[in-house]
């Protein structure tokens, strides 16, 4: 794979971790020269230089010269976490690195945000040009990172905004999901009617390198399967990946809406029930497809579950 527009390597911050270990792993197949910014020692895949950084958000970031810097390292959705420390982990890195990476010749970032700053549940379809209404602190500090780190680096800005990641080690609701399942707990979530998005981790990576390959990349990228799929559809193709018998029954949903607010779980809730359907219109403008229908990627995610997890 050619990446014409490149003319040094790319460097990709949190080379380890769940997504920024799919980009690295694509860079290294597409023959790429690349660094893997790491906080402490990791392995990573031949190919890939690591580059050890500390903590991003600390003064005195220095990268090597490249030509492309991916910021795909971070604080993903978490309960009991503060705005404060949303802010440091997702804007005041994101603002170090642009500025490093300006520094170091880069002529391209790529931001890895989130499509639920769109919130987590939408009435209609979201595009690439839907306003923002982000519904928690992490996808408020996800927002605030793309306009910081916009005006920080300038022109060659790009941010994707990823809906929920599938794939390997996927973490979230799906996780948690593919535990109970392969449990054998009844859930009582056949009563929901609603589709979501999702994007598979590799897919995502693709569509990294698909934006390094444009010479003047969009300002922003939805990235999400075209295809949508519902709860209780997507708990049938997991379980169908382990394999084992999807112990689905309805429960009425107001019932469970109350269930999770007392439990503090109303966000999974809206997650679990809610609409959220993404248009990738910017993606598919690039050339980019995913590799595999959404439900064949939902299996695969959960045959990986299976080996890793030993489930029988």
């Amino acid at each position: 794979m050619s990446l014409l527009s490149l003319d040094g390597p790319v460097f990709c911050a949190g080379a380890n971790g769940n997504i920024g270990g799919g980009i690295v792993r694509a860079l290294a197949a597409a023959g790429v020269p690349s660094f893997g910014g790491l906080r402490s020692p990791h392995p990573l895949p031949a190919g890939v230089t690591p580059c050890l950084t500390g903590h991003l958000a600390n003064a005195g970031l220095e990268l090597p010269r490249v030509s492309a810097v991916i910021h795909a390292a971070g604080l993903g959705h978490r309960r009991g976490v503060g705005a404060e420390v949303f802010r440091r982990e997702n804007v005041e890195a994101a603002v170090n690195v642009a500025r490093a990476a300006r520094a170091a010749g880069a002529t391209k970032f790529i931001l890895i945000s989130t499509a639920y700053i769109h919130g987590r549940v939408h009435a209609g379809t979201v595009t690439d040009t839907t306003p923002p209404n982000p519904m928690d602190a992490y996808a408020e500090s996800k927002l605030e990172a793309e306009h910081e780190a916009a005006a920080a680096f300038g022109p060659g800005f790009c941010a994707v905004r990823p809906a929920a990641v599938i794939g390997p080690a996927a973490p979230g609701n799906l996780s948690l999901l593919l535990k109970l399942l392969s449990r054998g707990i009844p859930l009582p979530f056949g009563g929901i009617a609603n589709r979501r998005s999702f994007i598979e981790r590799d897919d995502l990576a693709a569509l990294i390198l698909a934006i390094l390959r444009t010479k003047t990349p969009p300002e922003s990228v939805l990235a999400a399967h075209p295809e949508t799929i519902g709860t209780t559809a997507l708990i049938q193709a997991l379980a169908e990946g382990l394999p084992c018998r999807a112990k689905l029954f309805a429960c009425p949903p107001g019932v469970l809406a109350t269930g999770a607010r007392i439990c503090g779980r109303a966000a999974m809730w809206q997650s679990l029930s809610g609409d959220f359907i993404a248009n990738p219109v910017a993606a598919r403008a690039l050339g980019w497809a995913p590799a595999e229908a959404l439900e064949d990627s939902l299996r695969r995610t959960a045959r990986y579950y299976s080996t890793t997890h030993k489930v029988s």
